[in-house]
């Protein structure tokens, strides 16, 4: 085992590194690759790490007290909302900070969803396990049951269409951070931006795509980034993209833009469990806990029991946010399309790192939905007895991480014309010294490319990137080698349990397997 100085288990005995990334002298060592079907190697694996609460390597805060609660017989919603209103009402703090509500342990019967909608508020129980604070949803409707943010109808980001300024770069390679614009008049250090990928037709023909419905305006996505420095005519940004934007397919744009989200807002150490008729009965709770236009959030130590499509998702314009220590269990719905994508990130939501959740009779486990911009982040996670696959599942996610995640059956490939068309559903989507016990498919679209580096399978296939296949490779953890390269080892100590720095958790969490305290 190779351990830092600060005892990051970096690797195993026997452990081999990658050819794209390897630890020389602790540090990583990054090799440019050509994307599929092209032979200049300009392309890096992503750095990941800036995935997470505030950005990755922050302890998630413990807000003071504001509200206490104990549970009555009967229907606790309208005092838990009240109670949630309450705290929302106060003056918040120099950090945005309000308060929180605390659920005591027991059993709450809540006939209907609960809303946070205003930043600084957190609503708390003690305990995920069957005698800690449990929240028993009656509601006979399909819903999301604990709701936090607001739901935009539109698009969550206005663009400031004077700042709009071209690309000039020919190629910004996959992993850069640096590239040229038209003019930088307007613009400054500090400045938030989207950088968005404009492709064209060609773009669509070359995947050939075009049979599955897919037309070129609808895959314009944008990645928020800020400007850290300007040197004429050229950006750097913050974060790495996750997406080579070439001219001869459409290139891009960056431009200012305004965004309406809630911040500092969190649901922890709660039993989240949904009534229900029947095994395929689907008029009860669907998500547990949904979240959209929320930048700097979190979800630590739930269970959700029951519920019909997700423990967590992040749907809108989730920005920023940590789900950790969280579990999905005993899902009940029909088994077919859009149901139980157990922990779920969807469109224009990116930089949010899941890790240690657990997951079982789900379907898509570990997912991302359709145009998802990335990066996106599961970490040391584990899935069993799941009716389909852990990956993106629908149309062209990019930048994802699987490291260290454990489930039956992991896919990055063109799912063609299922669903709606979805065709290519990821790119720039790395498995990681993962493991799945049925298949691992791994195929790579034209002009991008997806990996399995350092993974064990029941069977492969898929003509995608594939290097040391069955054998553990160093750092056992991309994600938290990045991080801690980039921020320090006390990063490290603010998000990791002592267990993750010694090797695999997979054990450890499915005995877990969301019943009281992870330790």
């Amino acid at each position: 085992m190779i351990v830092s100085s600060n005892g990051f288990a970096n690797g195993f005995e026997g452990d081999r590194d990658s050819s794209l990334v390897s630890l020389k002298n602790g540090k990583l060592q990054y090799r440019m690759y050509a994307n599929e079907g092209e032979s200049e190697a300009i392309h890096t694996i992503p750095d990941f790490s800036y995935c997470g609460y505030r950005g990755g390597g922050i302890r998630l805060p413990q807000l003071p007290v504001r509200q206490v609660l104990t549970p009555v017989p009967g229907d606790n919603r309208a005092r838990i909302q009240q109670a949630i209103d309450a705290v929302s009402s106060l003056p918040a703090d120099d950090d945005g900070f309000r308060g929180a509500v605390l659920l005591k342990a027991g059993t709450y019967t809540v006939d209907g969803p609960l809303f946070l909608r205003t930043g600084g508020v957190v609503l708390r129980g003690e305990g995920q396990g069957p005698t800690g604070t449990v929240l028993i949803d009656t509601l006979r409707e399909q819903h999301d049951f604990i709701q936090v943010g607001v739901l935009k109808k539109k698009k969550p980001w206005k663009p400031l269409k004077e700042t709009r300024q071209p690309i000039t770069s020919p190629v910004v390679p996959t992993g850069a951070r640096r590239f040229a614009v038209a003019s930088t008049e307007g613009l400054k250090r500090g400045d938030r931006i989207i950088v968005q990928r404009t492709p064209d037709e060609a773009w669509i023909t070359a995947l050939d795509m075009a049979q599955y419905g897919w037309k070129a305006d609808i895959y314009k996505v944008g990645y928020e980034r800020v400007i850290t420095d300007i040197a004429e005519n050229t950006l750097l940004i913050d974060a790495p993209l996750v997406q080579a934007i070439v001219h001869r397919y459409g290139g891009g744009m960056i431009f200012k833009y305004t965004v309406e989200r809630i911040s500092e807002v969190g649901v922890e150490h709660l039993r989240l469990e949904s009534v229900y008729e029947s095994e395929t009965d689907e008029e009860h709770g669907w998500q547990a806990i949904s979240m959209n236009c929320v930048e700097n959030g979190w979800v630590s130590g739930v269970t959700a029991r029951h519920f019909g499509f997700a423990a967590v998702g992040l749907n809108t314009s989730a920005q920023q946010v940590t789900v950790q220590d969280c579990a999905y269990l005993e899902g009940k719905s029909k088994i077919r399309g859009g149901r139980r994508y157990s922990f779920f990130i969807d469109s224009t939501s990116s930089r949010n790192l899941f890790q240690r959740c657990y997951a079982s009779s789900g379907r898509h486990d570990f997912v991302t939905g359709s145009k998802v911009p990335g990066p996106n982040a599961f970490v040391d996670s584990f899935a069993e007895q799941a009716h389909n696959d852990t990956g993106p599942h629908h149309r062209y996610a990019t930048g994802i991480l699987f490291d260290n995640v454990s489930a039956p059956l992991m896919r990055v490939w063109n799912r063609k014309a299922m669903g709606s068309g979805h065709g290519w559903a990821g790119a720039q989507v790395l498995f990681w010294n993962c493991h799945a016990e049925q298949e691992m498919c791994v195929d790579s679209p034209p002009g991008a490319r997806n990996w399995a580096i350092g993974c064990t399978a029941g069977k492969r296939s898929g003509a995608g990137y594939w290097e040391r296949m069955g054998q553990k490779v160093s750092p056992r953890s991309l994600y938290y080698q990045q991080l801690q390269e980039r921020l320090g080892a006390a990063a490290l100590d603010n998000v990791m349990l002592p267990q993750q720095k010694r090797g695999s958790i997979w054990n450890l969490l499915q005995v877990w397997a969301g019943n009281g305290l992870l330790s």
